[in-house]
């Protein structure tokens, strides 16, 4: 049964539950490559949901003091300047900053107005639109979105923009203002000076409206020195802005009604993107073309049959569907509200019964909203943006208390070559080997659970413009009772109930509808391609979340439970007592193995001329019968190594070998070499389990260019056995230890 965690807190490791079986019966879908399946309620009992209530828990936090992911400072170098004012020197006003060869002047804001203010608006009050930057001003459109969204959600602006800052000398003011971003799963500060380029008197990029206020062209500005330059913002994306100004999990999908109905009455903030139209039907539909607009509602009425039909407002049987949308920039000098079907001066409006109309304009929040039809929004907005906000978020902010709240698991891992960075399914040997999540949806909710899954990878956007150079993706398996990890042969067998292919992005996300069941989630990079991943996963039900792993097991007896070699091992104790004294060494273990491999039927195999194992492996097989830690062997114990020996060597010879080339033996077993993405098969073969961190050490360890020999693996049982037998006799000893086994086992594997 897998271990409980706390909303937004990490995946935890834990074993296999009970599940059942359910069968496809239509389609949903998703963001990007192929339509994930839906599937019925097979039954399955229920357990207690890990994801069941929007709690708050592990708050991610920024560095104390201030760093980039890969630890550079973002602070700045800022020393005082002549007028005892901040310079920054890390982000000097130099052209190399700037996006366009054009003259520019920089000025701090009491050049440019006798009083500047930072903003005006109270806190945890909404901005309005003289406090917004011109929505077609040369700002950073992507930034200009993101800010358009969040300009009614104070708390989550807030904490990017700190409103306590001033330009008041008798406040604090002296020429330095902060900022918080956020990059790969923690808040940085950035800090600037408020140097900014300027043409005619007026910041030359993002500016608010109102002329004496400066939040917005300092956000810029800091945001440019988080990406190296003016220049680089223009390769950003709405996505990304939203994403470093939420910490969201954001994806971008066409326009569909499904979509708007799984994701709007969640704390999911959705922007949705106006297409090009021609100056008359601009103005005929009041529209901005290429604009943002936010998406925060959605209602259906009840409107006569005869005239929907007429004028095409999207009724279905004498009902239709509206959207409600919201831009900030509404009541200002540049328009944008709805003048098509069912704004508030369209007949279609006035058709409505009174109370209809009321209620409309009671869900209405402020008068930057309207309702349009969703038919007549489909053919009018190209692309929607979904920023979907963790619980931690929706706690703080008041505004999405009317939407329900994700529950959120995030874990953060590495693929390792070698270990677990097996590629993508159609590689058939080594996906299995790929880190693997479980998603069990346990039964009795009426409906489907809205999941949403996002594999992001470790990035540094300083001075970077294509950092995102890597390739990552995801897939997920429905898995069948029992199945406590998708295998090699699972996979050659089924294929993945859906997919994301390998795409060079900051972030991969997909939005899920699952039925009641287990699913298994593996993260993924190209084939042997190292590096960090975080993994998101979002649901709006109740939902267990957990890292499939194994428990730390040997079976100690398994050698003698398969081999009975009684006789024989009393003929080589008789001879070995001949020859050699009662206790020996080492280097008089791997002389027994080494004279007697080739001639003595009870050493064949396990030596030979010139091969053979080696000093270190006999020093940790001696290990094994040496509690007293004296260095020696009592020679009674030589017949059952040999015959332990005996039994790893036959279950690396019988996995090993492999007609898909990934595993090769030579003429000789010592010299044999398999893939060291078998080392999981190969310790079950001989009577081991391992976690993921041990089975990782392992192979870093007794690896080397992603093979291990037969040396390589009977090291691993050798040391898996001396650390279970360390444990336990410690364990005897004290009834406390101060160690776990796992500890126990790394200390053992690096000894």
């Amino acid at each position: 049964m897998p271990a409980g965690y706390r909303a937004n807190g990490h995946i935890p490791h834990s074993g296999n539950g009970h599940i059942s079986e359910f069968t496809a019966t239509d389609k949903y879908y998703t963001n990007g490559g192929p339509k994930l399946r839906g599937w019925t309620n097979g039954g399955m009992q229920d357990h207690q949901s890990t994801l069941s209530r929007p709690r708050s828990a592990e708050v991610i936090t920024a560095n104390g003091n201030g760093t980039l992911p890969n630890g550079r400072h973002m602070n700045g170098v800022l020393t005082r300047g002549p007028g005892g004012l901040h310079e920054d020197l890390e982000f000097p006003p130099t052209p190399r900053t700037l996006s366009k060869k054009k003259q520019i002047v920089w000025m701090r804001p009491h050049d440019m107005c006798a009083r500047p203010q930072f903003r005006i608006a109270p806190p945890g009050t909404p901005l309005t639109a003289r406090e917004l930057p011109e929505p077609v001003g040369p700002g950073d459109p992507s930034l200009l979105a993101a800010l358009g969204c969040l300009s009614q959600l104070p708390r989550l602006l807030e904490r990017v923009v700190p409103p306590e800052q001033t330009f008041d000398t008798a406040n604090g003011y002296c020429g330095m203002f902060k900022f918080r971003f956020w990059q790969w799963g923690k808040w940085i500060e950035v800090r600037v000076d408020d140097r900014l380029p300027t043409r005619g008197d007026r910041p030359a990029h993002m500016h608010c409206a109102q002329p004496d206020i400066f939040w917005a062209a300092l956000l810029e500005k800091a945001y440019a020195k988080l990406y190296g330059g003016y220049t680089f913002l223009k390769y950003g994306t709405v996505g990304r802005a939203l994403q470093d100004l939420t910490g969201a999990v954001v994806q971008s999908v066409p326009p569909s009604g499904p979509l708007l109905g799984g994701a709007v009455p969640r704390s999911t903030l959705l922007i949705a993107i106006s297409g090009l139209e021609k100056e008359t039907k601009r103005r005929r539909s009041g529209l901005l073309t290429e604009h943002p607009y936010c998406v925060t509602g959605l209602a259906r009425v009840r409107a006569n049959s005869n005239d929907s039909a007429t004028h095409g407002s999207g009724s279905s049987g004498g009902d239709t569907s509206l959207i409600r949308l919201r831009s900030p920039w509404i009541g200002g000098e540049w328009g944008g509200v709805w003048c098509g079907a069912w704004s508030e001066r369209s007949w279609e409006w006035n058709a409505l019964n009174e109370r209809d109309r009321e209620l409309l304009s009671s869900r209405s929040s402020n008068d930057c909203e309207f309702w349009m039809s969703v038919n007549e929004f489909l053919t009018r907005f190209v692309v929607i943006w979904l920023a979907h906000i963790g619980p931690d978020d929706w706690a703080l902010e008041p505004g999405l208390h009317t939407r329900a709240p994700w529950r959120a698991a995030l874990a953060v891992r590495q693929w390792r070559g070698g270990f677990n960075a097996g590629g993508p399914h159609k590689f058939i040997d080594t996906t299995a080997t790929n880190p693997q999540f479980r998603i069990r949806v346990p039964p009795g909710h009426p409906s489907k659970a809205h999941v949403v899954v996002a594999v992001a990878q470790k990035y540094e956007c300083y001075r970077s413009r294509n950092y995102e150079d890597e390739e990552i993706g995801f897939t997920i398996y429905e898995v069948p009772p029992g199945m406590q990890r998708v295998t090699p042969q699972y996979v050659s067998e089924q294929m993945p109930l859906d997919f994301a292919p390998l795409s060079n992005l900051r972030e991969i996300a997909t939005f899920f509808a699952l039925p009641a069941g287990d699913f298994v989630v593996m993260p993924h990079a190209a084939q042997h391609r190292e590096g960090r991943f975080l993994l998101r996963i979002f649901a709006d039900q109740h939902t267990d979340v957990w890292e499939v792993n194994e428990e730390n097991l040997v079976i100690h007896n398994i050698a003698a439970e398969f081999c009975d070699e009684r006789t024989i091992d009393a003929r080589i104790l008789y001879k070995l007592r001949a020859r050699y004294p009662h206790e020996i060494d080492a280097t008089q273990l791997q002389a027994i193995l080494k004279a007697h491999g080739g001639n003595n039927r009870g050493f064949r195999g396990l030596g030979g001329i010139n091969c053979g194992p080696s000093l270190e492996l006999c020093r940790g097989m001696l290990a094994l019968r040496d509690p007293a830690l004296g260095g020696r062997l009592s020679i009674e114990h030589v017949p059952a190594l040999i015959g332990l020996m005996r039994f790893w060597k036959a279950a690396f010879r019988r996995c090993g070998p492999s007609s898909s080339g990934t595993a090769t033996l030579s003429r000789g077993i010592w010299a044999s070499k398999v893939s060291s993405y078998c080392l999981r098969g190969l310790l079950w073969a001989g009577g081991a389990t391992a976690s993921n961190k041990v089975l990782e050490a392992l192979v870093s360890r007794f690896t080397r260019n992603r093979q291990i020999t037969l040396e390589g693996y009977l090291l691993s049982m050798a040391r898996l056995h001396l650390a279970h037998e360390r444990y336990h006799s410690l364990d005897a000893k004290a009834k406390a230890s101060p160690l776990s086994l796992e500890e126990m086992i790394l200390m053992t594997i690096y000894s």
